[in-house]
């Protein structure tokens, strides 16, 4: 059974949800996303679009 990222997000810990989503913060702002709720799946296509 495939987990989705919200099953993952729900089992982690305080801490490391913490950890997440600085990480994601610091992601949007290297690819210049300005939406907070910015999904993992919107981060991939900015990756996408820099590599093509």
């Amino acid at each position: 059974m495939k987990r989705t990222e919200k099953q993952v997000v729900e089992e982690l810990t305080d801490e490391q949800r913490d950890f997440l989503f600085r990480v994601l913060e610091i992601e949007r702002a290297k690819l210049h996303i300005s939406d907070r709720n910015a999904t993992v799946d919107d981060l991939l296509k900015a990756v996408k679009g820099i590599i093509r």
